[in-house]
């Protein structure tokens, strides 16, 4: 019993990272200017999201983890402004 739902759980996260959008080919669509809309279109939802404000200034951190990738796209207003990470 136990076997069988730890392998269920494997076959679910490998399953999950195979349908990932997060492919260098994808990522190389971002570019300075596109919305977090624009983003999320081409590379789904990320793994996390952090954001902050001052006076009328919005930042927003979007990081895509994948067990193949670290992506980190940094918005400004609502416009990427910088891309990094690498692929394994």
């Amino acid at each position: 019993m136990k076997r069988t739902f730890l392998a269920a759980i494997l076959i679910a996260t490998l399953g999950l990272n195979a349908c990932s959008k997060l492919t260098e080919a994808n990522l190389e669509k971002i570019h300075n200017g596109m919305t977090t809309d624009e983003v999320k279109t081409i590379l789904g939802d990320p793994t996390s999201v952090q954001s902050s404000g001052v006076l009328g200034i919005t930042g927003t951190a979007y990081t895509y983890h994948t067990s193949n990738s670290d992506v980190k796209i940094t918005f400004l207003n609502d416009k990427v402004i910088s891309t990094e990470g690498d692929f394994k």
